[in-house]
């Protein structure tokens, strides 16, 4: 059974600059989930602070994503747990676009864990218009991820996490609550390493890649961004 991750994918509010948007979030946002953490069950949340586009010509990427990870038995009360969650949701509409930040929990499949530094790559990932979620995540998973692998001597993945969205997604409360747009299919978590391919092996190998994304992805609403991860709470 894959664990599961808060994935909020966060756009500023239009009053906002993104400097501005970053410094409320990690300055007064975080110290505010990180007191109530223990009441909501939360035993991880770290802040993902988009740095810049990792393709040029596709869709605004998002100004950050939350991620939290949560366990199933928490220490509040109903009471307190409600309490806590209404005073972030508060919090959240002084500097969240809420109506444009999709927010569900995602089926976390860790590939690759070795060691990594640098800056995370994020790719939100649409499917296909002629293709269902589940059709989607089993290429994803079943094609998709074994001719990463396979050519990961060019693409020099070190972390590689799939994280993939249920299909209860649309209902989800949380949504709900914000008015949040539908949520993407799945995301990638990506850190990179060196690599020294030849050129005619490197051609190859993202001819590949690229066929199969084609086959994947809708083009007009897959984003590409690079990150810094800080993380807040690691209990």
């Amino acid at each position: 059974m894959p664990t599961q991750r808060l994935v909020f994918l966060l756009h500023r509010r239009p009053d906002m600059s993104r400097q501005a948007f970053q410094h409320y979030w990690w300055t007064t946002h975080a110290p505010l989930v990180a007191a109530r953490a223990e009441t909501l069950g939360i035993r991880r949340y770290q802040q993902v602070h988009t740095k810049m586009p990792a393709r040029e010509g596709q869709p605004p990427e998002f100004d950050g994503i939350a991620e939290l990870w949560v366990d199933a038995a928490p220490t509040g009360t109903p009471e307190a747990r409600a309490q806590a969650a209404a005073e972030l949701l508060a919090d959240e509409r002084e500097f969240i676009d809420l109506a444009r930040s999709p927010i569900w929990m995602a089926d976390e499949h860790v590939v690759l864990d070795e060691p990594h530094e640098g800056m995370r790559i994020t790719a939100a990932v649409r499917r296909r218009p002629d293709a269902t979620r589940r059709q989607f995540l089993a290429h994803f998973h079943e094609l998709h991820l074994p001719l990463v692998l396979a050519n990961n001597d060019v693409l020099g993945f070190r972390r590689y996490v799939q994280l993939h969205t249920p299909d209860d997604a649309e209902t989800s409360p949380l949504r709900a609550a914000r008015g949040a747009p539908e949520p993407f299919d799945a995301l990638s978590e990506i850190w990179l390493g060196p690599v020294t391919p030849t050129p005619a092996r490197a051609a190859e190998a993202l001819a590949v890649i690229r066929d199969d994304e084609e086959k994947l992805y809708d083009p007009t609403g897959t984003i590409l961004w690079l990150s810094e991860v800080k993380v807040v709470v690691n209990l």
